[in-house]
């Protein structure tokens, strides 16, 4: 019994321990103006037709405004489970069909075009579990 308590703990510890590497890591902006411009190329190409230029939700929902800050609420998603999600899903006519690094540049665009603060650290797939959609920062 006491072994499994130590073991126990132990591994208690070592998550603590890599939680706190890993929120270490998370600068503000995690991602890049660059980046941002870029993805908003890809998402005038793959995206606006669906959810509009805008972001305001079409044929596909709204990325950005009230509504976006709504499903954001109802969700509780996070900035890794919605890059998953589109990453997975997007675009809706070929899923999967961009490389890892323009859904990166697509998202940075989204969060840019809702306020989420840029910085020198370009978004990565490790990167995007230190966003925090919430509180929403841009207008609702």
């Amino acid at each position: 019994m006491r072994r499994l308590f130590v073991a126990l703990s132990l591994t208690a510890l070592s998550c603590l321990a890599s939680g706190s590497i890993a929120r270490a890591a998370c600068a503000p902006g995690d991602f890049t103006k660059a980046q941002a411009a870029q993805g908003k190329i890809l998402y005038d190409a793959n995206c606006a037709s669906c959810h509009m230029t805008n972001l305001s939700g079409g044929s596909g929902p709204a990325l950005g405004g009230a509504k976006f800050k709504s499903y954001l609420d109802f969700t509780k998603i996070t900035g890794a489970q919605l890059l998953s999600f589109i990453t997975a899903q997007m675009p809706y006519q070929a899923p999967g069909s961009l490389k890892p690094a323009e859904y990166r540049s697509i998202f940075a665009y989204i969060l840019q075009q809702n306020q989420y603060k840029a910085g020198n650290v370009p978004l990565t797939g490790q990167t995007a579990a230190c966003i925090a959609m919430l509180p929403y920062p841009g207008k609702s």
